[in-house]
């Protein structure tokens, strides 16, 4: 059996253009995968917090906390950029997402998100943990 992929999630509130950091976490009894795509549904690359450039999908496997493997880095967002959940279990991940938050009152520096999924039955919604920022400006 394949990976059971989630339907693509939204991320127009990410301004195109702008520098986007994410970090992803799992605790699961399957294999869990996080990718960003494209608008035309393909995975995007990434550069890892150390420099070297990766390629959606990341994963992560076992039941203790850990992070997904290159689970920490940054790209830039161009529009039509969605993200989707996996699992290789025999589930189609459910996704909870957080209403987006924008950093600041009084001027808009950045904002982020906080995506939760599950891949079984009990509906507990600790499998995967995906935290994702992006910043108004760089340096």
């Amino acid at each position: 059996m394949g990976i059971q992929w989630s339907a693509p999630q939204s991320l127009d509130y990410i301004p195109g253009g702008k520098l986007v950091t994410f970090t992803a976490m799992h605790q699961a009894e399957y294999t869990q995968y996080v990718q960003v795509i494209d608008a035309s549904g393909n995975p995007i690359s990434f550069y890892c917090l150390d420099g070297t450039q990766e390629t959606f999908p990341i994963s992560g496997s076992g039941v203790n906390v850990g992070f997904l493997q290159n689970g920490a880095g940054r790209f830039t967002m161009a529009d039509g950029m969605q993200v989707q959940f996996g699992s290789s279990g025999p589930y189609v991940p459910k996704v909870s997402a957080g209403n987006p938050v924008v950093f600041f009152i009084n001027k808009v520096l950045g904002g982020g998100n906080l995506y939760v999924t599950e891949d079984g039955t009990d509906n507990d919604y600790n499998d995967t943990n995906f935290v994702i920022q992006w910043y108004q400006y760089v340096g």
